[in-house]
């Protein structure tokens, strides 16, 4: 009889050669892909070199044909085609500056119509003829950009257009296209080539030199990839040997680690084999140990078993024989009474314990139980006919509560031979018991409706009421008990709330909603309804509900709303008087201001001026009245903007007091400026709000002052990511009481009447001031003493500049009154007759011509012959009125040719919004009545500029 093999050598003969046989495969398919990928890598290498080559050639073309038309179309060049002392002058210097491209050896010329040249830069000898062709042709007579690349170099050359026509050309010439290509390190041959395969550039003149003819069969055995731009091919190559060098050493490391893995495989699979079968050895003697001196019953063994396994199945058929051959009957028994949560105790006839279970016998270490305390237990359970529950306090000093029951114990003959007890530990539920009693009372006496619903077949039935939801409801529990929730909806109850709360309790989510619900008796009651799931393993079985009854909360609610509303109607009541206001009187100011200004144009006495000035200045104060009135108005209605824009600090605050010099002159008043800015000019904020604090301040030191000094000290310091500008203005006027420097700041508010009546005022000027300098972050305050002056200080936060254009609002000179045609046809859109008179004096140097409905101007616009080159558009005007005129003239209603004419509002509307109503209606620019000539001409002269 053979001996079984071993389990280690049966391990070794079957897993070796199919080890060696999966390396070996593992190896080819492993050396194949890295060969593979590895060309595959060098081919997307060569064509991203490629693309880069070309994106090289690209940007540095596209740029210097760009800077080339900048050139072409800067004044100076187009200027030099007409004005020959600037070509003589200023276009030799400016061509010397020029550098067009990153080579050096570029040529430059300037070209006539009849291609004859102007000027030159290192133009040391004629381009090629086919260049001349080109660029003569396309770009001289046909008005297009050239660009040619060809062996000869790389010419550039765009038009110099003067007005719609060609009046020259300006050409780029580089002899070598190499110089405007970046040099790049990488092992790569990179060769430009044309149609024909002639070689134009070449990184490595070793490999193909400039010049030569290009073949793909001279580098049958180079990876290569090729671009075709425009007339140029850009090839990128690299030989196939370095990719094989590149992996010399990854295939050496490829056979190191298979080798490495042969040894440490054949050394694992030896080593497992052996701790197995030592495993199993060891099994074998621990079991034949333990089945000492028992008769087995042998199996039949397998073929080919190994010797360890064969050892294994003998032994455990011993073990099996011995375990069949014992009774498991006690131990089964004994183990399902010890796995019983009850405590079970049997007692003979004489009290005595027969058997216990485990959990008696737990429960009696811990709470002391003896002979004497079950014979008393047995007679108090058998007196009661019933279960009983006992307390008892462990050694925790924990109380425990157990629910005892008595049964007979029987023999087989049914004859009664003692007596079983069994407990339950029935703390945990009687304290269960008792939160719920405290819950259900706790739920009766809440002041809040509480109900809870069953969730079946996707719909909530009611199964209890607590008495409040009886008395908010009137429905008892009786009533309303299996019914759904529904039951207490009604005709004004929101269908689409029922909806969204449906959808909720399909989706098992919480509800918190706000409806209408309706009494027993039909009435209606606004409720807060809470509905609650609760789960049980996860999924929903019931809803807590609660109803709080929110009907007077409801009532304010809507009566807050209903008081809103009035006061939103009545501020757009009191915005829609206020713009009507500004209108009506800003319309006869603008006939009382404009006919004066014509009566200044005519020759009056020295009585007549002196008359006159005094109705000028009446008019001013009168229209500084309304506007502080209007800008109060949009302050308290939160109508008043503000801008953030770039302007000069330092010449706005020049402007502002060089207004106030003359008066300060007239009365011997010394006006002193002292600015501390830290050299900054430039910042960003509202120049037309702090013109009108610093306006408001000086007018009245000026008013205030007889004689004497005012100071103005301007200090502008940086706090993080924003400036602080604290401005002081300080007089040696009239003064303040200390009790009334504050109330200046009120509305309608002076000193005293007597201040009024001397100096006039409407006491809206410090207010306005205090709140403009609170929009803009800043505050005022104000120091002084009666009869020695005041000292008035403010702050506000500005920003630093930033890119944007600087506001034309702060520079005087922005529009020079001087650069205003003398003569433009101009249409004048307005409907009163005296503002027509006063335009038509203001604008006698133009050809004017009048309509007085918006329908006119179109009409107008339609038939006249030769265009007009702007329109004066009123706003307010009946049939059509200046908005709805402009949007027709934008669509093109009054011709193609009139379609961008620019139209300027005239309007008395100043209230917010207006400026921007004019703009989005397509007018061009905006002017508010009342407005001076000077104002007028200002507006003509920057839209004809």
């Amino acid at each position: 009889m053979s001996h079984p093999v071993s389990l280690a050598g049966k391990l070794q003969r079957v897993l070796f050669p199919r080890l060696l046989a999966a390396l070996f495969v593992v190896s080819i398919l492993i050396c194949g892909a890295v060969l593979y990928f590895a060309q595959e890598q060098v081919a997307d290498r060569q064509m991203h070199h490629a693309k880069i080559l070309q994106d090289d050639i690209q940007i540095s073309l596209q740029d210097a044909l760009r800077l080339l038309q900048s050139v072409a179309d800067n004044d100076i060049i187009v200027n030099s085609f007409i004005d020959y002392e600037q070509r003589d002058t200023y276009l030799p210097l400016f061509f010397r500056t020029l550098r067009l491209t990153r080579s050096d050896a570029f040529r430059l010329a300037l070209y006539d119509f009849a291609a004859q040249p102007i000027i030159t830069k290192n133009w040391n000898s004629a381009l090629p003829d086919d260049f001349v062709q080109q660029w003569q042709s396309r770009t001289l007579e046909a008005g297009s950009k050239t660009v040619e690349v060809t062996a000869d170099g790389v010419m550039l050359a765009v038009p110099v257009r003067l007005g719609d026509s060609v009046e020259g050309a300006l050409v780029l010439y580089v002899d070598r296209i190499e110089d405007l290509i970046y040099p790049r390190e990488n092992t790569a041959v990179q060769i430009i080539t044309d149609n024909d395969n002639v070689v134009l550039y070449s990184s490595d003149d070793t490999v193909v030199a400039r010049g030569q003819s290009f073949s793909d069969s001279q580098f049958a055995n180079w990876i290569s990839q090729t671009l075709h731009w425009n007339t140029l091919n850009v090839h990128s190559l690299a030989p196939l040997s370095t990719v094989y060098q590149s992996l010399f050493w990854l295939l050496s490391l490829l056979l190191c680690c298979i080798i490495a893995t042969v040894l440490i495989s054949v050394y694992a699979v030896r080593r497992s084999a052996s701790l197995a079968g030592e495993t199993l050895s060891s099994l074998h003697n621990s079991i034949a140990e333990s089945m000492y001196n028992q008769t087995p019953s042998r199996s039949v063994a397998p073929p080919d078993e190994a010797a360890e396994l064969a050892l294994i199945r003998d032994a455990f058929d011993e073990l099996k024989d011995n375990l069949l051959s014992i009774s498991l009957s006690n131990r089964q028994f004994a183990n399902v009474i010890d796995s019983l949560e009850e405590l079970l105790v049997v007692l003979d006839n004489n009290d005595n314990v027969l058997m216990a279970n485990r959990p008696y016998s737990d429960s009696a270490h811990t709470l002391g139980f003896d002979h004497r305390m079950l014979s008393s237990l047995k007679n108090e359970v058998s007196e009661s006919s019933s279960t009983i529950d006992k307390s008892y306090v462990n050694k925790y000093h924990q109380e425990v509560t157990i629910k005892w029951e008595l049964l007979p114990f029987s023999d087989q003959n049914k004859n009664i031979i003692g007596s079983i007890l069994i407990g339950n530990n029935v703390t945990e539920r009687r304290k269960l018991e008792s939160m719920n009693r405290l819950m259900s009372h706790a739920m009766q006496s809440a002041t809040v409706a509480i109900g809870i619903a069953e969730f079946t077949e996707s719909r909530l039935s009611i199964i209890y009421v607590n008495e409040y939801f009886t008395r908010l409801t009137g429905y008892a529990l009786d009533d309303v008990k299996g019914k759904p929730l529904v039951t207490l909806t009604g005709q004004q109850t929101e269908l689409q709330k029922i909806e969204i709360i449906n959808t909720q309790i399909q989706s098992g989510e919480s509800v918190d909603e706000t409806i209408v619900l309706h009494k027993q008796n039909g009435s209606v009651f606004h409720t807060r309804l809470i509905l609650t799931p609760v789960r049980y393993n996860k999924t929903v079985t019931h809803y807590v509900a609660f109803c709080q009854d929110i009907t007077e909360q409801e009532q304010t609610r809507r009566y807050l709303i209903d008081a809103k509303a009035k006061a939103e109607e009545s501020a757009r009541l009191k915005s829609s008087f206020l713009a009507s206001m500004s209108h009506e009187v800003r319309t006869p100011l603008h006939g009382v201001s404009g006919t004066l200004q014509l009566i200044d144009n005519t020759p009056l006495d020295e009585r007549q001026q002196y008359y006159l000035s005094l109705a000028r200045q009446s008019l001013q104060n009168l229209q500084h009245i309304v506007d502080d009135i209007l800008d109060f108005s949009k302050i308290e209605a939160g109508q008043l903007n503000i801008e953030r824009i770039n302007f000069n600090l330092p010449l706005l605050i020049k402007t502002i007091t060089a207004q106030y010099e003359p008066e300060c002159e007239k009365k011997s008043v010394t006006l002193h400026t002292t600015t501390a800015f830290n050299d900054a000019t430039m910042v960003c904020g509202d120049p037309v709000r702090l013109r009108q604090i610093l306006g408001n301040l000086l007018s009245n030191a000026v008013k205030f002052t007889e004689s004497g000094h005012i100071k103005l000290q301007f200090l502008l310091d940086k706090n993080q990511h924003q400036l602080t500008l604290t401005g002081r203005v300080t007089d040696s006027g009239i003064g303040i009481d200390k009790d009334k420097c504050e109330s200046i700041f009120e509305v309608f508010t002076q000193e005293d009447s007597t201040t009024t009546r001397r100096f006039g005022g409407t006491g809206l000027g410090l207010a306005i001031t205090r709140q403009l300098c609170q929009l803009l972050g800043g505050d005022i305050e104000v120091d002084s003493q009666k009869g020695t002056g005041s000292t008035f200080q403010f702050t506000i936060h500005l920003l630093p500049a930033n890119e944007l254009p600087a506001a034309e609002a702060i520079d005087s000179a922005a529009a020079p009154i001087d650069s205003v045609p003398q003569s433009l046809r101009i249409l004048l859109v307005e409907d009163n007759k005296i503002n027509q008179i006063i335009a038509k004096e203001n604008l006698k140097n133009h050809k004017l011509m009048m309509a007085e409905t918006g329908e006119a101007a179109l009409a107008a616009l339609r038939h006249v012959k030769t265009p007009f080159d702007l329109v004066l558009m009123d706003c307010q005007m009946p049939v059509m009125d200046g908005y709805e005129a402009t949007r027709r003239i934008r669509a093109g209603e009054a011709g193609q040719t009139h379609q961008t004419v620019p139209v300027i509002a005239l309007t008395a509307n100043a209230m917010k919004g207006d400026k921007e109503a004019c703009f989005e209606a397509g007018m061009t620019d905006y002017i508010s009545k009342p407005f001076t000539a000077e104002d007028l001409a200002r507006v003509l002269g920057r839209i004809s500029a």
